[in-house]
């Protein structure tokens, strides 16, 4: 029996296993695929009119470096970083407003709510540092 998800079965654990790490790899890759698009969108957003441009929207690019803080919190603790990023995505919908905006519920809060989520799952059915 392995104690580690209660079944007597070696090959299911190992598929459950790889179906584990599939989810945290896929979670951590929707936060920074949205991370760094939303940074470089409002880094970007003023460019056009310079360097003084760039620095008057300096100040809603650093919203987004935060969730790149929650991603790399994420990789060295993935219960904490789980946790923090389902708060954000929860938190986004009012900050954004993003009940009136389906493009924004959909694009932004609930992706990173999802992958907050998922990490929590992942780390609860595949802690870290475990085997098989």
């Amino acid at each position: 029996m392995c104690p580690a998800y209660g079944t007597r079965n070696g090959v299911l654990a190992r598929k459950l296993v790889k179906r584990m790490r599939f989810l945290r790899y896929a979670a951590r890759t929707v936060l920074i695929v949205i991370a760094l698009f939303w940074f470089s969108f409002a880094g970007l957003s003023g460019a056009g009119n310079g360097v003084g441009g760039f620095l008057v929207n300096l100040q809603n690019a650093l919203l987004w470096l935060g969730l790149l803080a929650i991603v790399y919190i994420a990789f060295r603790c993935e219960l904490l970083g789980g946790a923090i990023g389902l708060v954000a995505g929860i938190g986004s919908v009012f900050f954004f407003n993003a009940w009136t905006s389906p493009v924004v519920l959909l694009g932004v809060s609930l992706p990173i709510s999802v992958a907050g989520i998922a990490l929590m799952v992942c780390n609860r059915l595949d802690p870290p540092g475990h085997s098989t």
